[in-house]
């Protein structure tokens, strides 16, 4: 959609799902005329596959994503042994069995706080030899392969032994699915993803969409394919090759840019490759509100999208690796708000990813979310690692439930934060269920509330903090005294007697 779709100052467009029906926009498409193959798998041919007009990374049965053989088979992982120079040969404590040369066979490697995803060239024997160099060059070994780091082999037809796994060999077009026994894939609904992106609301500086809405609708099965270089996590969907080249950002399924007065209630996305929801450049006073968030692969709700690469050499000022700020302040979002949402099982397929994200923004509300089930982070706000201005301040993070957190990485907590960021309120958050997975990487614990580098100007009034791994509240590169500080409860948990029970209940959605 674009500024001639736009409503008006006095009237606004909605597109609603009709009353009693169920609406669901879906990028899939599903897969029928399974053969069995008489070992336990079963098999059809995708034509377009094989022609090579369409390529999918992710696979659902009904409301279920599917796991892509790998070695070795969950929960078990590899570790590291040895790294070559080029951070491009990594030396296994255990080789797959099999060549994997011409397999489109794929290396994934847990870092301390984001993952890497590369191609394999060829295997010898416990040595993998990757396409590109594994991991985000320039960071030291927390962004890159490193000794005893943990990691898996995935999709390789060799790798699917176990019910429910699957392989899409590229060449020729044909699926293979394991299944369970008794089960006969027919019976089932397949969805394959076909295209990216489901909603694109754009705008322009001088005409941007206003005044939209979206209610009620369900946006499913969207598609994200690896970059060419792979994808080599930095930080909350961030990815690139190295610190001196302009990093990137997983796309968003649902993309909003120049976009005013504009809203999605009620609605629902699940099952997509990439981001959910995000807000760029020129958003200004849209909402998201009373939506679900699910088995989203990227992270659930992004304000402050800068979008590719391309666009940050052309739109953004700064350090072009990462934290580059807006170049023209009109395209600083502005008075965006997420309320009453519910959002979980983000970083399905890049983990490094968080629930809701907020960065270079000014007046973003973040009020009466539940965020959980998350792989790394719940919340994270703010993106400059120092405490030098930026466009990002006046973020109101309040009443938000958040909670099971770092299920997998390290670094992290409910609550992230970086930079200088004046008038900023973290208030009444129930945080807790700060885990750390017992292959997390790196010597940093998990909070409940972790304040990073440059962290300045907040007021953190009547949160509730327990049950982390870590402390309640960590601090680096910044301290106690460069916040506000008001009625905390921290480490008191529900049963203890000075447990504030009252407070605790104004966390999370609110009643409709």
């Amino acid at each position: 959609m674009g500024p001639e779709d736009s409503g008006t100052a006095e009237h606004s467009i909605t597109y609603a799902a009709y009353p009693g029906e169920t609406v669901v926009v879906s990028g899939g498409r599903v897969v029928t005329g399974w053969q069995d193959a008489g070992d336990g798998s079963w098999r059809v041919k995708l034509p377009e596959v094989a022609e090579g007009s369409w390529h999918f990374r992710q696979l659902f049965l009904a409301d279920r994503r599917l796991p892509r053989g790998r070695f070795p088979n969950e929960p078990e992982l590899l570790r590291v042994q040895r790294v070559s120079d080029d951070v491009r040969e990594i030396a296994l404590d255990r080789g797959p069995g099999i060549d994997l040369a011409g397999k489109d066979a794929e290396l994934v490697m847990y870092q301390n706080w984001s993952i890497s995803r590369v191609g394999i060239v060829r295997t010898d024997a416990g040595t993998v030899v990757a396409d590109n160099p594994v991991g985000w060059i320039g960071h030291g070994s927390a962004t890159t392969a490193s000794a005893n780091k943990p990691c898996y082999i995935e999709n390789a037809l060799g790798f699917v032994d176990q019910p429910g796994e699957w392989h899409l060999d590229r060449e020729t077009g044909v699926l293979t699915y394991m299944a369970h026994e008794g089960e006969n894939p027919s019976d089932g609904r397949f969805i394959a993803p076909r295209i990216d992106r489901l909603l694109v609301v754009n705008g322009r500086a001088d005409a941007p969409v206003r005044n939209v809405h979206f209610k009620g609708i369900a946006f499913a099965h969207a598609r994200w394919e690896r970059p060419p270089f792979g994808y080599l996590g930095i930080q909350a969907g961030h990815h690139g090759t190295t610190m001196s080249e302009p990093a990137c950002v997983l796309p968003l399924t649902l993309e909003f840019v120049y976009a005013e007065d504009c809203g999605l209630e009620g609605c629902t996305v699940a099952h997509v490759g990439a981001t959910g929801i995000g807000f760029g450049a020129g958003c200004r006073n849209n909402t998201v509100s009373r939506c679900r968030l699910s088995d989203i692969g990227g992270n659930g709700i992004m304000v402050g999208w800068r979008g590719t690469a391309h666009s940050h050499r052309l739109n953004l000022a700064g350090d072009p690796s990462l934290a580059a700020d807006w170049r023209d302040e009109r395209d600083v979002p502005t008075g965006n708000s997420i309320v009453d949402c519910i959002v979980t099982h983000c970083g399905a397929i890049n983990h490094g990813c968080v629930g809701i994200y907020d960065a270079f923004c000014e007046g973003t509300t973040i009020a009466h979310n539940l965020v959980a089930h998350m792989p790394y982070t719940g919340i994270s706000i703010g993106f400059r690692w120092d405490s030098s201005p930026t466009s990002q301040r006046a973020t109101r993070c309040e009443y938000n439930h958040v909670h099971d957190v770092m299920r997998m990485l390290a670094d992290g907590g409910c609550i992230y934060t970086l930079g200088l960021q004046p008038d900023t309120v973290l208030r009444g958050n129930l945080l807790y269920e700060v885990h750390r997975s017992h292959y997390a990487h790196g010597g940093a614990p998990n909070n409940g509330i972790f304040f990073d580098q440059g962290s300045k100007g907040y007021l953190v009034e009547g949160n509730i903090v327990y049950g982390t791994s870590g402390e309640p509240i960590r601090f680096n590169q910044t301290n106690h005294d460069n916040m506000t500080w008001k009625d905390n409860h921290f480490g008191v948990s529900p049963q203890d007697a000075g447990f504030p029970a009252e407070t605790a209940k104004k966390a999370g959605p609110r009643a409709q």
